[in-house]
């Protein structure tokens, strides 16, 4: 049965519209960010609109913070999407299944313009899934369109393109794929360079605690999933399918410790495509913070920079929240930190050790 995935949309009843984060959720709410709000203001020149309607984004960058100043505006407005989670010990933006007017599937949207795009960035949407997926072997019904795209309430001239590979295995082809296409100068996919690196780099350390050399590098050589085709920017975004989520919301208890900085070495970056990415690590040192930090075995971020960054063997500088964990299914306790959290406030991390020697 098909659940509510990473990046799906969902319109609320007043019309407000969220994106969904991850494909673990409680049982009668859905974990998502709200994204975008009808006739409201909004400080970015962008403008969206759909029959008439125009959208303000409530969320210029996505990165914890942001997230958080939504929440305040959701207090204010709508607090019934507030909830203090008891699983996860904090708050979190929440919608009830019952407030639910509208589930945007990216799949299904693909598909209309697989077979009929409507303008021309729709034409390139179809244009990449279709050279990706002839490249990788993956067939373009495991593809998805998400973002403005998804929602039809994208400017064609400005819009960027959101594009989802559903599966694990999938993901791992795709990303084989586009490296090798990076690298065959008459695909026309590109990373950026010159005056777009600078300027992605420049907007990045404005919200995370990068310099501008680490961020030239991680847009240079290592974030593979955001790049550039025919000059019109794009991203790819590895979704997994329902039989591959061996969890339920409920089944872990989460007690947050402290801010920690720890050094690790990955020993597992599996699930490091997905939301929330996922570290296993071992020979763990703490920097700063609670000592009990030496027990963490894992790595978790909800902030998409930090997605598929580090290799297995590859030691890495993180700092985040240290939270006990406790899994009732498996009797199980051990210690985590988590990057993309609001007690961090903007200043959390994952930077590889090779990605700090350049």
């Amino acid at each position: 049965m098909r659940k509510f995935r990473d990046r799906d949309f969902i319109e609320s009843t007043e019309g407000l519209l969220f994106c969904v984060i991850g494909n673990i959720h409680p049982r009668n709410r859905i974990i998502a960010y709200l994204k975008y709000v009808p006739k409201m203001e909004s400080s970015i020149r962008t403008k969206w609109s759909r029959n008439g309607v125009m959208y303000g984004r409530i969320l210029p960058f996505y990165s914890a913070i942001g997230v958080k100043n939504t929440m305040e505006f959701l207090k204010k407005n709508y607090p019934h999407y507030i909830a203090f989670d008891e699983y996860r010990s904090v708050e979190l933006i929440e919608v009830p299944k019952e407030m639910i007017n509208k589930h945007y599937r990216p799949e299904e949207r693909l598909k209309e313009i697989t077979e009929n795009p409507l303008d021309s960035l729709e034409a390139m949407a179809r244009e990449i899934v279709e050279k990706l997926s002839h490249e990788s072997g993956v067939e373009v019904n495991l593809f998805g369109i998400t973002g403005s795209i998804l929602l039809r309430i994208h400017n064609p001239l400005i819009s960027d393109i959101d594009i989802i590979v559903y599966g694990k295995e999938n993901a791992y082809k795709v990303k084989e794929a586009l490296l090798k296409l990076y690298n065959d100068d008459s695909s026309e996919f590109t990373r950026p360079s010159g005056e777009v690196l600078e300027n992605w780099a420049n907007d990045i350390i404005k919200i995370h605690p990068l310099t501008f050399k680490e961020a030239m590098l991680l847009y240079s050589k290592y974030k593979w999933n955001r790049a550039l085709y025919k000059g019109k920017q794009f991203s790819l975004h590895p979704v997994k399918l329902e039989f591959e989520v061996n969890e339920e919301w409920e089944q872990k208890k989460f007690r947050p410790l402290d801010i920690v900085t720890i050094r690790a070495r990955v020993i597992d970056n599996s699930d490091s495509m997905f939301m929330p990415a996922v570290y296993k690590v071992d020979n763990v040192r703490v920097i700063e913070g609670d000592t009990t930090a030496n027990k963490v075995s894992t790595v978790v971020s909800y902030e998409g920079l930090y997605v598929d960054l580090a290799d297995s063997d590859d030691e890495i500088i993180v700092r985040g929240k240290l939270e006990e964990v406790i899994d009732s299914r498996s009797s199980e306790v051990y210690y985590q930190v988590t990057v993309g959290t609001y007690e961090a406030q903007g200043k959390d991390y994952i930077k590889p050790i090779k990605w700090l020697k350049g």
